[in-house]
């Protein structure tokens, strides 16, 4: 059995992986005699001298050809600049414009070039002798805008089909705890310098007779997908009775509590239709009467879970979903008890399928549970060892047993022709890559495995949120406004952040916290909206964004500012003589004045959650970075701002010096 919570891995599959342009570049690295070709959303990189560039090569130096297309829609002047630490040479419609090298701290060097109306071909070559962290940024301007890293929109390429199959087939084989059964002790590395998600374990089912209902159990286990399509737990080759046999020894694990539960009233369903609403259940989960499946957002059917979860344990799931199994995906949103129990009165009120009462044999399903579903999951008896071949021998089958096109007596994972291909194209690598990782790999799988881009835009696309934003209005009606909301002051709960620069904008250890669950707090308390945490992926998640932007995890010390300098900058902060952003943010415990939409993030979180750098380029032009912000543009031409009679008027200074201040507030 598999962990029935985990997805069809949602990476681009091979199908997609065609040869026409895809957004990105296409990134070719080399080391030790080996390459492997990737996607790149940027052209940057960060890899640290102790790990390797990508996972399936080795640590040491590398190489790294970036190619794709530059998309303008007129023809212009563009100043590019590089800062590398490393070597790298820059090409543009075939003509080379930057060569520069760095060492321990990195160099820049810029040049302006005219580029075409439509596609320019660009190539990026870099080295790294790995003396150093290998660290190379892209960067671009003109006169429509400031400085900034060349963005994933204007960057398509052709995908390398081969090196997109060994990916999926590789997250394939975690996902599925293929080494479960096949060579476990062998491909598996607990240290924390393996595949972290070869560490993840399908949920153990102690105690599952407490939480799930015996009918749900034998359905379940006799056919997963026919109740949810995107089940990863296979069809084992068992037949209806021993599928029942199965459920009936699951049902021996624990007992219900016997619990009286009241029919919820009108404001208790209000309140939760709410919940699933705002807190963005509905990006990811098609409303619980809803049977039909939503395969074009690839939501997940709630309809079966009252049929699911014995009384009252669906609750307890919502507030601690990670309790049982901590890698899945079901978030933490950090309900109160209120709030659980409100959202589990919804759900089950409208959740209406039903299935067949059964009896089965507790000691026979006992024996099967052992043969079929113990190395996978975890009751009180103890697993046996695993008997299926070991991971050589499925690698000389080929496509046979749990891989062949229709399984017989193996489990059956329902894989596409392409995910079967995938499979095979992983096994018949060295495998080296479930023994290491990088942390840039780990963040883009787990964007797309965790299914971040349903509540959050991305790259220019519109979140699953976005697009199903026209249920919300029936479910919200009766939902309480949120903190710092009235009747006619909202904020839609959909107006969450984009993830596009998210590595460059945040402090990896803040963010890493925050992904993960653990921030002591709410940047904005007046969304309806919440973050939930991921636990276990989140700081890896943090940390790999930073790499793919080409950043260190720390930025290097500031020296203290002047006492001249930070108290221009809290001028420059206030209403008299300034820029006047305590109207919409907040400094400390001082409120902001006078909000007319929406607030702004308390400005004392500002150092702590924000890097230097992308503080000094939100400042300069808002409108690039977050289309969608009611943050105003206070210098035209990025170089000098209205307000004259402070430093010079010189914008680069009084946002400097305005950053500075805030390094003050605590």
């Amino acid at each position: 059995m598999r962990n029935a919570l985990i997805l069809a891995l949602a990476i681009p599959t091979l199908a997609m992986a065609a040869a026409e342009k895809q957004q990105g570049l296409s990134v070719t690295y080399s080391a030790g005699g080996k390459s492997d070709t990737t996607t790149s959303r940027l052209a940057a990189l960060y890899v640290s001298k102790s790990s390797p560039s990508t996972p399936f090569l080795p640590k040491g130096p590398f190489k790294a050809k970036m190619t794709g297309d530059i998309t303008v829609p007129l023809r212009g002047e563009y100043t590019f600049a590089v800062e590398v630490r490393g070597q790298v040479k820059v090409s543009i419609n075939g003509q080379e414009i930057l060569d520069a090298a760095g060492a321990a701290a990195a160099q820049y060097a810029d040049k302006t070039v005219q580029l075409t109306k439509g596609a320019n071909p660009v190539v990026v070559e870099f080295f790294n002798d790995n003396e150093e962290d290998a660290l190379l940024r892209l960067d671009w301007w003109s006169k429509e805008f400031p400085r900034e890293p060349v963005p994933p929109t204007v960057w398509t390429h052709t995908p390398d089909v081969e090196g997109a199959k060994v990916r999926e087939g590789r997250m394939l084989f975690a996902t599925r705890h293929c080494a479960s059964c096949h060579d476990g002790g062998a491909a598996i590395v607990k240290d924390g310098t393996g595949m972290p998600e070869m560490l993840a374990t399908a949920p153990d089912l102690i105690d599952a007779g407490a939480r799930f209902k015996q009918p749900w159990l034998a359905a379940w286990i006799e056919n997963p997908r026919a109740i949810r399509p995107d089940a990863t737990m296979p069809h084992l080759p068992l037949t209806k009775a021993q599928a029942a046999d199965i459920a009936a020894y699951l049902a021996t694990t624990g007992k219900p509590v016997k619990a009286e539960v009241k029919p919820a009233d009108e404001t208790v369903l209000g309140k939760g239709a709410g919940h699933f609403g705002n807190l963005g259940c509905v990006a990811c989960h098609t409303a619980p009467d809803v049977t039909e499946a939503d395969r074009e957002n690839n939501r997940i059917l709630l309809a079966h879970v009252g049929a699911k979860f014995q009384s009252g344990t669906l609750a307890e799931f919502l507030k601690m979903p990670g309790m049982h199994n901590p890698w899945t995906r079901m978030p933490n949103f950090r309900l109160t008890d209120d709030e659980a129990a409100e959202l589990s009165a919804y759900i089950l009120a409208n959740a209406k399928a039903e299935f067949p009462d059964v009896k089965g044999d507790a000691e026979s399903g006992r024996k099967l549970f052992a043969a079929n579903c113990a190395a996978c999951h975890q009751t009180t008896e103890p697993a046996p060892a695993p008997k299926a071949s070991a991971l050589a021998a499925v690698i000389a089958a080929g496509q046979k047993g749990c891989l062949s096109e229709k399984p017989d007596k193996a489990p059956d994972f329902g894989f596409t022709v392409a995910q079967r291909e995938a499979v095979v194209a992983f096994l018949k690598t060295d495998l080296l890559s479930l023994k290491q990782d990088a942390f840039a790999d780990f963040a883009e799988r787990q964007i797309h495995h965790m299914n971040c881009t349903a509540c959050h835009p991305r790259d220019g696309r519109q979140s699953t949120f976005q697009i199903v934003e026209g249920e919300l209005a029936a479910l919200t009606a009766n939902a309480p406004h949120p903190e710092g909301q009235t009747e006619g002051n909202t904020v839609p709960a959909t107006a969450v952040p984009h993830l596009t620069w998210l590595g460059e904008k945040l402090q990896p250890g803040w963010s890493g916290s925050f992904i993960a669950g653990a921030a002591p707090y709410k940047p904005r308390p007046w969304l309806a909206s919440r973050m939930p945490g991921f636990g276990a992926p989140g700081v890896g998640i943090a940390n790999g964004l930073a790499f793919q932007h080409g950043l260190p995890l720390t930025d290097a010390p500031q020296a203290a500012a002047d006492k001249v300098v930070t108290e221009a900058g809290h001028k420059l902060l206030g209403a008299d003589g300034g820029f006047n952003c305590v109207q919409c943010h907040a400094v400390k415990d001082v409120a902001a004045t006078a909000v007319f939409e929406a607030p702004g993030i308390n400005l004392a979180y500002s150092t702590e959650r924000l890097r230097a750098g992308y503080f000094r380029r939100w400042m300069l032009a808002p409108l690039r970075i977050d289309p969608d912000t009611k943050m105003p543009k206070f210098s035209d031409d990025a170089v000098a701002t209205q307000i004259t009679d402070v430093l010079e008027g010189k914008a680069d200074k009084q946002f400097d010096a305005i950053w500075q201040y805030l390094r003050t507030v605590k």
